[in-house]
């Protein structure tokens, strides 16, 4: 039998965070198997589809909280699963200009469709504007904490 947790953890709402985050992540990844995208794969084409516009690495970095080696090894599997193209970028030869693929572009409706539908047992327990203020207070403590866009 598994074990309870103790009160102390249960009632302290750091814990029940990363708790739900940690939860939340096996859902997503599990969601998104069948894509072969990770969640902070999928972060990144959330973002490039809904922009239509190249990202470079820096704007990944910020967006994954992930360092730059973590970005590079990620393209590269992001790239050569046909998700994304990425380019030298004119302005700085070092770096990258990275953009989603025709193949991808084709493939974000059936994407965004299964995650709507694999997510929305888990959001129908709470309505409309529960949702809206749980999103509000979590962007407050995104904003108190310093996730602020470069």
């Amino acid at each position: 039998m598994a074990k309870q947790i103790p009160d102390i953890l249960d009632d302290a709402i750091g814990f029940n965070i990363y708790r739900v985050a940690l939860l939340f992540r096996n859902e997503l990844q599990q969601a998104l198997s069948e894509y072969n995208l990770t969640p902070e794969q999928w972060q990144v084409m959330q973002t490039l589809w809904s922009t239509d516009e190249a990202l470079n690495q820096n704007d990944i970095a910020h967006l994954t909280l992930k360092d730059k080696h973590n970005i590079s090894r990620m393209l590269a599997r992001m790239e050569s699963n046909g998700w994304i193209q990425r380019s030298r970028d004119p302005k700085d030869g070092r770096a990258y200009i990275i953009e989603s693929t025709q193949q991808a572009k084709a493939k974000r409706g059936e994407v965004r469709g299964k995650l709507l539908g694999h997510f929305s047992t888990i959001f129908d327990i709470a309505d409309e504007q529960e949702l809206d203020q749980l999103l509000q207070t979590l962007k407050k403590f995104r904003h108190r904490l310093n996730d602020k866009p470069e």
